[in-house]
């Protein structure tokens, strides 16, 4: 489909009206309509209701708006791409990163890529389930995420390359000056703690691996749920509860001793950093980040 004739059907959702949608597309109402006219005879589709006063949207067409905006945002950012590779010489590279991955290791991702060539960095900040998506479904050219050692990679075997990157470890953290309080508190049989939704990542991870212990030896009270790793270690700064964050987010408040790492008390989960790319992919710039990524380390100072 041609590009204008998409966008004349998004302003004609837009605005709800033949005549309002002209004006968007800055055309007279009658080129406008003969458009939509040729539009219709090509699909063989009826895309205005004629009946209506003024000429509406087709009932049709507003069962798949939805579909529609997203295929002209595709485009769009399709367009904005092109347009920047053109006028840079540039490619762009798109990294989905976990969400606590790329607050810690996004500038040594971006350094790395950045310098292997004339390429720019997209960092697509996302949960696991996301960022495999991304992947998968060609959005992302590398994936960067956390794996446990008792993860099944099941699928992936066939469809996706799989590089280590680097040792991870989820570790419990508090506000330093009140630690000695908390702890205190949690003897005598209580833990006011972050937790994440049972459905991400690091939410199911806990909810397998450290909560059974500590259960058996308080009543956990989660007082606060977040998905993001960041906000979550911000509470625990504040405060508000033990939270389980990856040790490379935690480390500069944990060498300012801001927070206090409890792992000797409620112990820690041993993680991976893993890239992944779709099996087969041969570009010659995405085989080189590659296997930079694939050396151990490579983006782990």
């Amino acid at each position: 489909m041609r590009i204008d004739w998409l966008e004349d059907i998004i302003a004609l959702l837009d605005t709800g009206s033949v005549v309002e949608a002209a004006v968007v597309r800055n055309i007279s109402q009658s080129a406008f309509s003969r458009r939509i006219q040729t539009l219709e005879m090509l699909l063989d589709v009826t895309l205005v209701d004629r009946r209506s006063k003024p000429n509406q949207p087709a009932i049709a067409l507003r069962n798949h708006e939805e579909k529609l905006r997203e295929v002209a945002r595709h485009q769009r950012n399709l367009i904005k791409q092109i347009q920047t590779e053109s006028r840079s010489g540039s490619r762009l590279v798109v990294v989905a990163c976990q969400h606590a991955i790329t607050a810690s290791l996004g500038p040594q991702i971006v350094k790395l890529v950045s310098g292997l060539g004339k390429a720019h960095v997209r960092l697509r900040s996302a949960n696991l389930d996301e960022c495999e998506a991304l992947l998968l479904t060609g959005q992302a050219d590398f994936s960067i995420t956390y794996s446990l050692a008792s993860d099944n990679p099941g699928y992936r075997d066939s469809i996706t390359e799989e590089a280590f990157i680097a040792d991870e470890r989820l570790v419990p953290v508090y506000q330093a000056e009140q630690a000695r309080q908390m702890l205190w508190r949690f003897h005598m049989g209580d833990l006011d703690m972050i937790a994440y939704p049972a459905d991400v990542f690091l939410g199911n991870a806990i909810e397998r691996y450290i909560f059974p212990g500590i259960e058996r030896q308080c009543r956990l009270n989660i007082v606060a749920e977040t998905a993001l790793t960041l906000a979550a270690m911000q509470m625990a700064t504040a405060g508000v509860g033990v939270a389980w964050v990856p040790e490379a987010l935690a480390h500069t408040d944990l060498e300012g001793e801001r927070l206090t790492n409890l792992s000797e008390q409620f112990g820690s989960l041993d993680m991976q950093i893993v890239a992944r790319r779709r099996s087969g992919d041969t570009a010659d710039l995405q085989s080189r980040i590659w296997r930079e990524l694939a050396r151990a380390g490579a983006v782990v100072p």
